[in-house]
């Protein structure tokens, strides 16, 4: 009797838990049913492509930079003797910086011009010669030759006395100097840095439709983040035929003399591109982009099915895009609910 109970009460269990599990299956596949009727479609919002007017006012950052800059390097060897011009001097060019050593070269082109006078001397006293056939034509060759060595030693040497004073390529500020009375410097060797702000120079690097706008010539009005409370103007002088890398064009600007020798090579400033004029421009939300920049497409709802269309478009300061190609106006492009589009989704439209 036992036992039967025990069987009973087996039996009992495992028709509850057979039980169970139908009812859980049929809940799961009402469940299943109901999701393919909700994934018929998405549900999205759309945004018209629409014409509006955009001003190409733009601002570009750069760095002032001196018109002119370099290293002087010494071209000969020796110690130093004299110094003319320190760190903070303005110079003139050909303005004498430091005096090296010049002794031995001293003597030794007085030496090769002595030698240079006589062999001048020889030459013509044996073209005299020559022209009585006193001489035969091989000696007058071999003096000739003499002559030619002699006045190119005498002319190496001029550029080595030359050397041993050391002056200004440029016009400019010393702004570094490496040389102190005795030092010994050898050819290579950095002896100073020699910058000229006058003019100054801003340059900046723009995108591909800000460089269309801006012309060689333009006045162009600038400010300095460091002195924000003045006024200062520059005119562009170089604008780059290529891009870089980064898919940017330099646009070099000629600081305005007046008052310009208040910034200093280094700061930073900011080049303000101002346009008059404005221009109709078919303009769609940033969000409504699918995909990266470079890369840009938006969809299309044709026949309740969302169409994948690539576009050609220009980023703008307030979180819209110009559309360049690829749209018309009127155009319907998916706005929200893209992360689930994909080409062929159907969509609704909420």
């Amino acid at each position: 009797m036992k036992k039967i109970l025990i069987i009973a009460l087996l039996l009992i269990s495992v028709g509850a838990v057979a039980f169970t599990l139908y009812n859980n299956k049929e809940e799961m596949n009402e469940a299943a049913t109901l999701a393919m009727k909700s994934s018929e479609y998405i549900s999205v919002t759309v945004e018209k492509v629409e014409e509006r007017t955009v001003n190409r006012n733009f601002e570009a950052n750069g760095i002032f930079e001196p018109s002119q800059e370099l290293k002087l390097m010494a071209e000969t060897s020796g110690a130093i003797v004299k110094i003319q011009r320190r760190k903070g001097d303005y110079v003139r060019r050909g303005d004498l910086i430091v005096q090296i050593d010049d002794r031995l070269i001293r003597s030794e082109y007085t030496i090769a011009k002595l030698t240079r006078d006589q062999a001048e001397k020889d030459l013509k006293r044996f073209e005299n010669l020559a022209s009585t056939d006193a001489i035969t034509k091989k000696q007058l060759e071999e003096n000739e030759n003499a002559f030619k060595i002699a006045d190119a030693q005498l002319l190496a040497l001029k550029k080595r006395l030359d050397d041993t004073q050391v002056t200004a390529p440029i016009a400019g500020f010393i702004n570094e100097d490496y040389y102190e009375l005795g030092t010994l410097v050898s050819p290579g060797m950095p002896l100073a840095d020699i910058i000229n702000k006058n003019p100054l120079k801003l340059s900046v690097n723009v995108t591909e439709t800000e460089i269309s706008k801006v012309k060689k010539g333009d006045e162009i009005a600038v400010r300095v983040n460091a002195m924000s409370d003045q006024d200062f103007t520059g005119k562009v002088h170089f604008i780059s035929d290529m891009a870089d890398a980064s898919f940017k064009y330099q646009v070099e600007l000629i600081m305005n003399s007046k008052n310009q020798d208040e910034i200093k090579p280094g700061m930073f400033g900011t080049a303000q591109f101002k346009f008059s004029q404005e221009e109709m421009v078919l303009m769609i939300d940033r969000k409504s982009i699918s995909g990266s920049l470079k890369n840009p497409g938006v969809y299309l709802i044709k026949d309740g099915v969302a169409v994948y269309q690539s576009v050609k478009i220009h980023p703008l300061d307030d979180g819209s895009v110009e559309i360049l190609d690829g749209l018309k106006a009127g155009d319907e492009v998916i706005a929200s609910g893209l992360i689930n589009v994909k080409e062929g989704t159907k969509v609704k439209v909420q």
